[in-house]
């Protein structure tokens, strides 16, 4: 009895050792936010489940699929990057469907992940030589008669003022003063304009794109930094250097935007009418301060 337990325990313990697991990448050349890769994982062993740990905060995984491949297993990852940079991807635990053996796991990696899209390439010509036609005039006289030029514009120039009369000075209107509007009430008739706009109802992408700009036109008026031109990453560590009031409600806001935008999640009419309703509920009550 003793020697079959033993048995087990070495055919369990040799499986462990000699599982394999090789993997590689997909479509990672260039890579935006929003873009999507692929990670493909081949193994000798039956695969029951990739694990995807809880942490995994900079990446999201969009699709898994797993199918048998004689006697080990194929899985293949689809995921796109939530932020810029150099971004790491974690170990992934693999779980074995057979009896023995405890499964493996992949190998960390890393990608680099674009702020924008990358310039059109630009090619360098050679220039042709200038051409001279028939009628073409000395190069010397070019100057000669621009000197002719500027002297007599001087000489009228002079005439000019000698012979000018006093006149009597025009009295100008005052300047209508213009009215200035607050960032938040701007902010305010935008988001209003927005949701009276129908967009939610035809095309939501467009809708939480515009509902994205115009928190962003607002931080930017009002605190003073680059946010139309920033990621969310970027401007969450610009708010939390600066600490001004509803700043975790503005990234919770963004993020949910970019998740419409870039992730390809659609939201129903609830989520919409939800995240717009809360972002006016913090411009009122902004206004609201400012008029006390």
């Amino acid at each position: 009895m003793k020697k079959a337990i033993l048995a087990v325990f070495f055919v369990a313990l040799s499986l462990g050792i000699h599982a394999q697991v090789t993997q590689h990448l997909t479509g990672v050349d260039s890579l935006k936010i929003g873009s999507m890769f692929q990670l493909n994982i081949q193994t000798d062993f039956p695969l029951q489940e990739v694990l995807i740990p809880d942490t995994l905060s900079a990446f999201r995984v969009l699709e898994k699929k797993i199918r048998k491949d004689g006697s080990g297993s194929v899985a293949e990852l689809s995921i796109i990057p939530l932020r810029t940079g150099t971004l790491s991807f974690p170990k992934l635990e693999l779980k074995s469907s057979r009896i023995i053996g405890s499964g493996s796991s992949t190998d960390a990696f890393r990608v680099f992940v674009l702020r924008s899209r990358a310039e059109a390439d630009t090619l360098l010509r050679d220039i042709k030589p200038l051409r001279s036609y028939p009628a073409q005039l000395p190069f010397w006289l070019y100057p000669a008669v621009l000197l002719v030029i500027v002297v007599l514009a001087i000489m009228l120039i002079i005439l000019a003022f000698k012979q000018k009369a006093p006149k009597r000075q025009a009295i100008l209107p005052k300047p209508v003063p213009t009215k200035v509007i607050a960032p938040h009430q701007k902010a305010l008739d935008a988001l209003e304009e927005l949701w009276q706009s129908g967009l939610m109802y035809r095309n939501y992408l467009e809708y939480h794109f515009r509902l994205s700009m115009i928190l962003r036109e607002y931080l930017e008026a009002s605190l003073g930094f680059g946010a139309i031109q920033m990621t969310t990453a970027e401007i969450a560590e610009s708010l939390l250097v600066l600490k001004p009031q509803f700043d975790k409600e503005y990234i919770n806001i963004l993020h949910y935007c970019d998740m419409v935008k870039f992730a390809k999640v659609q939201p129903d009419l609830e989520d919409i009418s939800l995240q717009t309703e809360k972002l006016r509920s913090i411009l009122k009550s902004i206004g609201s301060k400012a008029h006390v």
